[in-house]
C-alpha cells in the first residue's frame, strides 16, 4: 500500500510527512549533518560473538530490557552499531524497554572476518542464522534496515522462504532496491564525495584481506580502485561468486522479490537521495499490496530525515508508531 497522510492512521502512522527546517531541505545536508553532528547517547551495548555456520564471525551489539520482543538494526555500507542512525533509534527502543540487537556486518565491527566473503547489499545468509537464533527466545521479532542493510531486510523477507512465524513486521530507509540505477547514480560527480568516503574504509579493508589470503589474492590488484563500479567489479563480484558488478546488481537487487514479501514491511525513500534513481520508488509494486507498503518524501536526504534535535528524528517516530501498532 502507498502511505500518505489521508490513510497513515490505518498504519498506525501518526504523520508521514517529514517536513524538515530550512537547511535540511538541502539534501546533501541533510545526509552529512547527522553523520557530522548528531549526538550519540550512552547506551547499555552489551557485544556478543556470533559465530557462524561456515566458521566465520560477526558482532552483535545487545540492549536488554528483559523484554519479549526484539527488534534486529542493520546498519549501511561502511556502518556498524555505532553509525548515527543506530545510536539514535537504539536510545528510543531502549527507552520504551524493547530489546536490542544492532549488528555489525563482517568487518564492521573494528575487527577483520577469518573467511575471504564479507558482506553486499544481498547477503542475507548471516541474517538468516541472526533470526534463527534469536527465534527461540522471543515472543516477537521486528527489523530495521538503512540503505545497505534495508536491502539485506527486503531480501531476506522477499527471497528467503522460512522466514519464522514470530518476524512479525520491518521498517528500511533510504534503501537501493535497484542496485544497477543506483550504481550509475553513486558513480555521478554530485556524488563523487560519498564515493570518496566509502571507498577509504573499503579499499583498506580489501588491502588487508588480500594479505589475509595472500596465496589467492594480490594486494597489487586492488591498490588503484576510483569508483565504487571499480570495486563491485573487483571485490563484490568475484569474492562472492558473482560473474561481474552489473551480475551482482542484478542478482541481489531487493526490488524483484518485494511482491513476495508476506508480513507487513513498511520502505521509506526521500525523493531527493542522490543515491537513488527512479527504479528505487516502487509505488507500483506498493499500490496494491496487501504486506509492502511504501513511503516517498519530499525530502530526507540518504539516511537523513534529520533536525536540530537529536533524539528526535522523524525516521525514528516512524520506527517506533510502527512497532506500537504491528
Amino acid at each position: 500500500m502507498i502511505i500518505s497522510n489521508d490513510n497513515a492512521l490505518d498504519f498506525g502512522l501518526s504523520n508521514v510527512d517529514y517536513r524538515p527546517q530550512l537547511l535540511f531541505k538541502n539534501h546533501h545536508f541533510n545526509t552529512m549533518y547527522p553523520y557530522a553532528m548528531r549526538k550519540r547517547p550512552t547506551l547499555p551495548f552489551q557485544r556478543q560473538r556470533f559465530f557462524t555456520q561456515d566458521g566465520d564471525f560477526l558482532d552483535l551489539d545487545y540492549i536488554k530490557n528483559n523484554s519479549d520482543k526484539i527488534i534486529v538494526l542493520l546498519h549501511g555500507l561502511e556502518g556498524s552499531s555505532g553509525s548515527q542512525y543506530i545510536q539514535g533509534l537504539s536510545s528510543q527502543l531502549y527507552y520504551k524497554n524493547y530489546d536490542v540487537c544492532a549488528v555489525n556486518h563482517r568487518s564492521c565491527s573494528g575487527e577483520m572476518n577469518k573467511k575471504m566473503t564479507m558482506y553486499h547489499s544481498g547477503y542475507i545468509e548471516d541474517l538468516i542464522e541472526i533470526v534463527n537464533y534469536l527465534s527461540p527466545l522471543y515472543r516477537e521479532i521486528h527489523l530495521v534496515g538503512y540503505s545497505l542493510g534495508g536491502s539485506m531486510v527486503l531480501n531476506y523477507l522477499g527471497r528467503y522462504d522460512f522466514v519464522p512465524s514470530n518476524v512479525k513486521s520491518a521498517v528500511t530507509f533510504s534503501v537501493p532496491i535497484d542496485l544497477s540505477s543506483s550504481a550509475t547514480m553513486l558513480n555521478h560527480w554530485k556524488n563523487r564525495p560519498y564515493a570518496i568516503q566509502f571507498l577509504m574504509t573499503l579499499n583498506k579493508k580489501i588491502i588487508e584481506k588480500a594479505r589475509q589470503f595472500p596465496d589467492s589474492m594480490n594486494a597489487n590488484d586492488y591498490k588503484n580502485i576510483k569508483t565504487l563500479i571499480e570495486y563491485d567489479n573487483k571485490v563484490t563480484a568475484p569474492l562472492h561468486g558473482f560473474d561481474d558488478a552489473e551480475d551482482y546488481y542484478q542478482k541481489a537487487s531487493s526490488r524483484p522479490y518485494l511482491e513476495r514479501i508476506e508480513i507487513p514491511t513498511l520502505l521509506v525513500n526521500a525523493h531527493d537521495d542522490s543515491f537513488l534513481a527512479p527504479p528505487c520508488y516502487p509505488y507500483d509494486i506498493a499500490k496494491n499490496h496487501k504486506n509492502f507498503h511504501f513511503i516517498g518524501t519530499k525530502y530526507g536526504g540518504h539516511v537523513g530525515f534529520a533536525n536540530f534535535v537529536h533524539d528526535n528524528y522523524w525516521s525514528d517516530r516512524v520506527v517506533m508508531d510502527w512497532l506500537e501498532k504491528h
